[in-house]
């Protein structure tokens, strides 16, 4: 079976005896109808919010909070590592810019993108979820060491203005 061209192995996740926890699953990212892959990992903060304390002074309570007001929404960041490609760093692979041209600084970012992410189950989508407005808070390349595997990642931080579920 293939999902979005990609070669996936089949599993029967609604069978009697299958995991029921998310433990093997798929998760695609796609930025303008191009999946980006090679995702190594995936860090949305959406359920944050602010909040105040009320207080009383009473025999009671004596200085102990009685109540919760919960305020604005917070977090809205994305929080991800990328393995990068040789002509396909992640500005490129995003269409922000051309594939001869990369980014001095984060100033470069000229536009918001649109990030949907796509959770199955097996073979089945199980969630879609689409990020609207996004900006680069930080993009920075891990630390190049001569040992280990050579893969050459790149660590950033987006910010979105919000959050929807497709499916």
């Amino acid at each position: 079976m293939a999902i979005f061209g990609k070669a996936v192995q089949k599993m029967d996740s609604f069978a009697a005896d299958a995991p029921t926890a998310k433990t093997y699953h798929g998760l695609t990212i796609q930025v303008n109808n191009r999946v980006i892959g090679r995702i190594k990992t995936w860090q949305p903060t959406a359920y944050s919010r602010e909040g105040s304390h009320v207080y009383e002074l009473n025999v009671d309570s004596f200085g102990r909070p009685v109540d919760y007001v919960p305020g604005i929404a917070t977090g809205f960041t994305l929080a991800f590592t990328r393995v990068e490609l040789w002509t396909e760093e992640i500005e490129v692979a995003l269409g922000l810019t051309s594939a001869s041209t990369v980014w001095d600084d984060l100033t470069d970012q000229t536009r918001p993108f649109t990030i949907d992410e796509f959770l199955f189950r097996g073979t089945t989508l199980y969630r879609h979820w689409q990020y609207r407005g996004c900006w680069f808070q930080d993009r920075n390349e891990d630390a190049a060491d001569s040992q280990g595997d050579a893969i050459y990642t790149v660590n950033a931080t987006v910010a979105y203005i919000q959050r929807v579920m497709i499916q």
